[in-house]
């Protein structure tokens, strides 16, 4: 995380390893990594937010936090 910029090298996203993935007949295996906070934080600031009636819609706020924490849905692209 700190290699991609970001403060202390924190990770607000749930990160799944591609090349972990496998199939064996009908079960998939994979390895997924959750950073303690990565949940905890970004709820707690919508939580305030809407508390202190700043921003009424949920999905507004989660997609405001989203942007300044700079939480994204992929670290790399193919």
């Amino acid at each position: 995380m700190a290699d991609l910029g970001r403060p202390r090298g924190d990770m607000w996203e749930v990160g799944l390893w591609e090349d972990s993935l496998t199939v064996q007949g009908n079960e998939l295996f994979y390895n997924y990594q959750v950073y303690n906070q990565a949940i905890v934080v970004p709820e707690n600031i919508d939580a305030i937010r809407a508390l202190a009636g700043s921003e009424p819609d949920g999905t507004t706020s989660i997609a405001r936090t989203d942007e300044v924490l700079g939480i994204v849905r992929e670290f790399t692209s193919a």
